[in-house]
């Protein structure tokens, strides 16, 4: 297994435990922001938590490059999706990388709002139709519903926003990047595709 797979995991691991204490603060407070966003009452929290997401969305990035033979096997639209996605974790990873500078450029600039919630919605979008692109292959099942399981996350959020006081857009983004770090990982310990050689095509050609 290779590290920055792994490490992509661990970032993944530590955001969806962040994630988890943010259900839980905005159940127990729900007129008060939890501190790791609250820019005026914990300034020093908003930077950390801008950090940790940015390390995270590069760590995926690097990943998805680093594991692209294997996750693509040669096939184009597999490669499409997952370029998308990183192109996608990159821009996350540096307006997060902003946000960590200078916490209060997420709440003034509109166009930081309106390109954030574009990303937001493609890199939703995206893995599910990665994943049903990869649900065949057994080596990448596991990941593959869990990048595919905001279909059935989505609406649950819904549900528990109109019935309950645990609702979190989170839940999905949790579950695709685990997801693709769980990809990656499993990626990792496959064998590395190889584009064919013309000599090894005219030999499987003279054998057939």
């Amino acid at each position: 297994m290779k590290v920055l797979p792994l490490a992509a995991l661990v970032a993944a691991a530590t955001v969806s435990a962040l994630i988890v204490l943010d259900v839980v603060w905005n159940a127990n407070n729900p007129d008060q922001l939890g501190p790791w966003v609250d820019s005026e009452g914990y300034p020093y929290l908003v930077p950390i938590t801008g950090i940790l997401h940015a390390a995270m969305y590069a760590l995926l990035a690097a990943a998805l490059i680093q594991s692209g033979r294997v996750i693509d096997s040669g096939r184009r639209f597999v490669r499409v999706l997952r370029w998308i996605l990183i192109s996608i974790f990159a821009l996350f990873a540096g307006l997060f990388s902003v946000s960590a500078v200078e916490p209060s450029a997420a709440a003034t600039s509109g166009v930081y709002e309106i390109l954030a919630n574009v990303a937001f919605l493609v890199s939703l979008i995206t893995p599910i139709v990665l994943g049903f692109a990869l649900i065949r292959r057994r080596e990448f099942r596991v990941p593959a519903i869990l990048l595919i399981a905001p279909i059935v996350l989505l609406p649950l959020t819904f549900v528990l926003q109109a019935f309950t006081a645990f609702a979190h857009p989170g839940y999905t983004e949790t579950a695709v990047n685990l997801g693709l770090a769980l990809l990656c990982i499993a990626a990792s310990t496959q064998p590395a595709a190889t584009e064919p050689t013309p000599d090894s095509a005219l030999m499987a050609a003279a054998q057939s």
